[in-house]
């Protein structure tokens, strides 16, 4: 390996730099903060060590397939990613595997963009397809950038057709949810309902709630835990999806009552759930086929975008929707920029009558 190293003084310190050249480009590698020239040079041969032993491991993987690649890369995520990011990895490979046999330095642009047209002609979503894409993406970045296997990613410029115009969420207006919860028979499924679309909760999150986070006292719902698919093919309590989503939301008089209702009359189990579901896997297309058979045509998860379009539409601020939601302020106004438009198409409506 071509190197050098160098020293200089900085920031009333000493910083050692390591120069190297990797595929013919140079690269450095520095750190500082010591006190002396004496001092950084033991520290500098044994990151020099480091960038020598790496660099070994990468020559071995110069020749990998890319087979071979993307299992050791989903070994490596897996132990810090959520169990369905990784189902979501998988389904994203199934439409790459005309790249397994191919070494991952003869992979090209083409090779990649003919894998993408392919999802075109069969149909698949435009959402669909821009979620494979990323992974794929996500995936030779890590070539590049964390085990210097290739010198570029060949995963750049992809085209994706375009939607013709942008999906938008469904919602059901306040008074369709609450003909929806009423024509609901099956008393699990109208508090279900009614947790997704009058507090918001996400399914796991309904299936993860536990009867000691609801206070009937103050009319609050505590939402810290959520029921979920786990590693091994297990299911059982799991983080929540993101740090925004650990929150307390208002219950609200109808909820309440359902739920008083419920917990009269309904047995839980040793972890006192309020919704006791087994498996988490085709809960999601029964409740649809059930919420069909009402006259609706519309997902629980699509509840949730009922309880924020409600709130929005009701004058409630985005940073307030987005704490309830247990999203970020950013996902909020992108998901829901429809609600402002209608909002702002009934100001125009309003001002022509004032005017």
């Amino acid at each position: 390996m071509e190197y050098n190293i160098t020293y200089r003084q900085k920031d009333k310190g000493w910083q050692y730099i390591i120069s190297y050249k990797v595929n013919g480009k140079w690269k450095q590698k520095s750190k500082q903060g010591f006190k002396s020239k004496k001092e950084a040079k033991p520290y500098a041969e044994i990151a020099l060590q480091e960038l020598k032993n790496n660099l070994n491991l990468n020559q071995e993987l110069k020749d990998i397939t890319f087979e071979e690649f993307k299992d050791l890369y989903i070994e490596h995520i897996s132990l810090y990613m959520q169990e369905n990011t990784i189902k979501l990895y998988h389904m994203a490979l199934k439409h790459f595997e005309s790249l397994y046999k191919l070494e991952m330095n003869r992979i090209n642009t083409l090779h990649i963009q003919s894998c993408i047209d392919k999802m075109v002609v069969a149909g698949l979503s435009y959402g669909s397809i821009k979620t494979y894409k990323n992974r794929i993406t996500s995936i030779f970045n890590s070539a590049v950038t964390k085990y210097n296997i290739l010198s570029i990613s060949p995963a750049i410029n992809l085209e994706i057709k375009t939607q013709k115009e942008p999906s938008k969420k469904r919602a059901l207006t306040d008074n369709d949810l609450k003909d929806l919860i009423n024509k609901t028979q099956n008393m699990k499924y109208k508090v279900m309902f009614s947790l997704a679309g009058m507090c918001g909760l996400r399914l796991g999150e309904i299936l993860g709630l536990k009867w000691d986070k609801i206070d009937f006292k103050n009319n609050t719902i505590t939402i810290d835990i959520q029921w979920k698919n786990l590693p091994n093919n297990s299911v059982g309590f799991g983080e929540l999806k993101s740090a925004n989503s650990y929150r307390t939301v208002p219950m609200p008089p109808l909820v309440r009552k359902l739920l008083l209702q419920w917990k009269s009359n309904s047995i839980t189990d040793t972890h006192n759930r309020v919704i006791i579901y087994k498996n988490v896997t085709g809960l999601t297309s029964l409740l649809k086929n059930y919420i069909k058979k009402i006259g609706y045509d519309l997902s629980i998860h699509e509840l949730r975008h009922t309880y924020a379009t409600a709130l929005i539409s009701n004058g409630v601020d985005f940073k307030t929707v987005a704490k309830l939601m247990g999203h970020d302020i950013e996902q909020t106004m992108k998901t829901y920029s429809h609600v402002t438009d209608d909002m702002l198409n009934n100001a125009t409506k309003l001002l022509s009558k004032i005017f």
